[in-house]
């Protein structure tokens, strides 16, 4: 294959960004452009830059479906700093035979030199240089000085003219607290809702976020820095679907969209709360506290943390609220009349797609995040779907309660309650 890496902050990412994945994949016939956000980029060493979690949602939201214009978490995979010749060299490691195109704009061209081991990605990857500024006389006249230093690796990439960078736009919506013309819709709404670059959050109170943080703190300390990630993810995927389903009725900016939202945000932090016990802890917790799981349930270990994780959130972390309870306990496999309780539908999805997860499903990520946004139900029933369809891939015992659920959620869609 030939594949096409775009890295970068993506802080946040914006439309020149998708207009230059397009221009790649069409001029340099590419089968496909993989977005890798950098965990600690190497010109920024996290200083300044906006959450991980925040910048891959952005990410999530924006790339259009089925495009082959992909999120890719190679770089948060590995622990330092997101070196480009160590990502390239991995990459090769991993698929031999592909053909690998690593996208830069025209002023990295100019930087170049200075990157940590620029001969490295030279001899790795076709380097494509994204033309920003009208005058090219300059441009070109360095591209000619770099592929004489590295051995022609170096092509240019034409991109419809688009004058804009993430530092403007960070800028301008601080100072404007306006939509942004340069921005995915989606994008766009996700900064609004959860308050970024200076914005008043209009989809929960910042007292709410504040508590988020006291209580991912707290969180912290119990699972490890993958799991921590992925409870991260979860809460604001699951806070934005609930966010986006309540604005299509109406609700936005209202009191009962901001109690719904802070809920759904803070069950998905603490779905995945008793992780850090082990098996036979998380037995013993849950014999001690006289949870009786059911039959079909008992064989498959994996899914115990789901119920114990409904106790932990209410004995540690003092929720008492039960529907964010219910969101916690059956995370994991869902209940047959979830489609009536939304938290727990938002989490239920959000468990398997949000945008840490590195398993790739069937249907893909991006189908089932795109298909939730637009109708819960449908979205829920692809991740039961999925999730049968992966259990059965990996060996693994299928709770026969999940196929009911499954059965359930499509007569759901077939009256038209989406």
């Amino acid at each position: 294959m030939k594949v096409g890496i775009f890295g970068g902050t993506f802080d946040p990412i914006h439309l020149g960004h998708i207009a230059i994945a397009r221009a790649a994949k069409e001029q340099f016939g590419l089968d496909m452009v993989r977005i890798m956000p950098a965990r600690i980029p190497p010109h920024k060493q996290k200083k300044g830059v906006t959450e991980d979690v925040h910048r891959l949602m952005m990410v999530s939201l924006a790339l259009p479906v089925g495009e082959g214009i992909e999120l890719d978490l190679t770089e948060f995979e590995r622990e330092g700093v997101s070196y480009t010749s160590d990502t390239l060299t991995l990459l090769h490691e991993r698929h031999p035979d592909d053909e690998f195109y690593y996208i830069i704009g025209e002023d990295s061209l100019r930087d170049f030199v200075t990157w940590h081991e620029p001969k490295t990605i030279a001899s790795l990857a076709t380097i494509l240089v994204a033309v920003r500024s009208t005058d090219t006389s300059h441009f070109q006249q360095l591209l000619v000085e770099r592929n004489h230093e590295f051995n022609g690796a170096f092509r240019e990439l034409a991109v419809p003219f688009r004058d804009v960078s993430s530092t403007d736009i960070r800028a301008e919506i601080a100072k404007t607290k306006e939509p942004h013309p340069a921005l995915a819709e989606r994008t766009d709404a996700y900064i609004r809702r959860f308050g970024l670059y200076g914005c008043e959050p209009s989809a929960i109170r910042k007292e709410a976020l504040k508590r988020y943080s006291e209580l991912a703190e707290i969180l912290s300390g119990t699972v490890s820095a993958h799991r921590l990630n992925h409870s991260k993810g979860v809460a604001f995927m699951s806070a934005n679907l609930m966010a986006e389903w309540l604005e299509k009725k109406g609700l936005r900016g209202t009191s009962e969209e901001k109690k719904l939202v802070r809920k759904t945000l803070i069950a998905g932090l603490l779905h995945d709360c008793a992780k850090g016990m082990d098996e036979q802890e998380t037995e013993a917790y849950l014999k001690k506290h006289h949870v009786r799981l059911s039959e079909d349930v008992i064989p498959i270990k994996g899914i115990h943390h789901g119920p114990a994780g409904r106790v932990l959130a209410r004995e540690r972390y003092g929720i008492r609220d039960p529907e964010m309870l219910r969101a916690i306990g059956n995370h994991c496999d869902g209940s047959i009349d979830m489609a009536e309780h939304p938290i727990e539908l938002a989490v239920f999805i959000a468990d398997f797609t949000e945008p840490f997860r590195d398993h790739i499903p069937t249907p893909p990520h991006p189908v089932i995040r795109n298909t939730a946004l637009q109708d819960g139900i449908a979205g829920a029933e692809m991740v039961c779907n999925a999730t049968i369809f992966y259990l059965k891939a990996i060996g693994s015992n299928i709770p026969n309660e999940m196929y009911r659920i499954h059965d359930r959620l499509q007569e759901q869609l077939k009256k038209g309650k989406g």
